[in-house]
């Protein structure tokens, strides 16, 4: 079997869930997205169970990829999705333009990507990306950053 065709199928038998979790887990990355360099997790001492992770997202692909904010997410060991995982393509804190009474529905894209929550990555480009979550348990934690069209680890 080709090397192609054995990813396919290792890819099919995860998808069908007739892998165990655990190999899911301590899979490598798919899709055309890698991290930049590892990105950073910060634990704030006063605050013992938040952590932000903050890194660059790079486009390995020959074709842009376009991201929604709420189309990412971040899974546990078993592939559960982390409670209350907030997904921005910021690097720092930004308010939006429209005050809440006032805002345009749709919102433009225009906003939507100043403000993090759709990022277009071009071929060859880096977005930032920075997701904010409260562990609930050490066996909870994190292990896996999913987007439509593939997944990275996480430190």
């Amino acid at each position: 079997m080709s090397r192609a065709r054995a990813r396919l199928a290792a890819l099919t038998l995860a998808a069908t869930g007739l892998v165990p979790a655990a190999g899911c887990a301590a899979r490598a990355e798919t899709g055309s997205l890698r991290w930049e360099r590892p990105p950073r997790v910060i634990r704030p001492p006063t605050l013992p169970r938040d952590r932000i992770l903050t890194g660059r997202l790079r486009n390995d692909g020959l074709q842009p990829i376009d991201l929604r904010a709420r189309d990412v997410r971040l899974v546990d060991v078993s592939g559960r999705p982390v409670d209350g995982a907030r997904p921005l393509f910021v690097e720092a804190f930004i308010r939006g333009l429209y005050p809440p009474t006032r805002r345009p529905d749709p919102l433009p894209d225009s906003e939507l990507r100043r403000t993090g929550q759709i990022a277009r990555i071009e071929p060859g480009r880096s977005a930032p990306l920075t997701v904010a979550w409260r562990e609930a348990s050490p066996d909870r934690s994190p292990r896996r950053l999913e987007y439509p069209d593939g997944s990275l680890p996480l430190p």
